[in-house]
């Protein structure tokens, strides 16, 4: 099946070129998938980069000297203020070159697409809470792990609830 995947995605490549492949919505599943996680790299940068800031601007908020609780707790309200401009950006993004718009109204696509986002988010939350409330990990491991578990549950949701398939 992986071998059938990888033969029909790359048969589209040649056939479209890299241009028309990027740009096609109604591509094979590693194609899509493949630039889905370009989507995703991209709002994690947005995401990063927000986060840096906040850590650069503000470090009196994620010192060492302050107990883990209140790390763990600025770094839940740094990671929400990041989530704005990454989910406009991973909107705008999965859009354009992901998933077939026309389900829903622009709209609802944006709310069911924020939703999504928010409820992943919350639950990618609790895991970096965890991790350094218990076991005081570095805060870039708790980044990384909040990331990989909103990307997670975002792709299966996004393609079946709020875009066409």
């Amino acid at each position: 099946m992986i071998i059938r995947e990888v033969v029909k995605a790359r048969q589209f490549f040649r056939e479209q070129g890299f241009k028309k492949t990027l740009l096609a919505r109604k591509a094979p599943f590693l194609i899509q998938f493949g630039k889905y996680g370009i989507c995703g790299v991209l709002s994690v940068l947005v995401l990063a980069l927000v986060i840096y800031l906040g850590e650069t601007l503000a470090p009196q908020f994620f010192t060492n000297r302050l107990p883990n609780r209140t790390v763990a707790w600025n770094t839940a309200i740094l990671h929400f203020i990041a989530f704005i401009p990454s989910n406009f950006a991973a909107y705008g993004l999965n859009r354009w070159l992901v998933f077939t718009p026309g389900r829903h109204s622009r709209k609802r696509e944006l709310t069911l697409f924020t939703i999504i986002s928010l409820l992943s988010f919350s639950i990618g939350e609790i895991f970096p809470f965890w991790l350094i409330n218990h076991l005081d990990l570095p805060r870039p491991i708790v980044h990384f792990s909040f990331i990989f578990s909103s990307a997670m549950v975002n792709f299966i949701c996004r393609k079946f609830l709020v875009f066409e398939n």
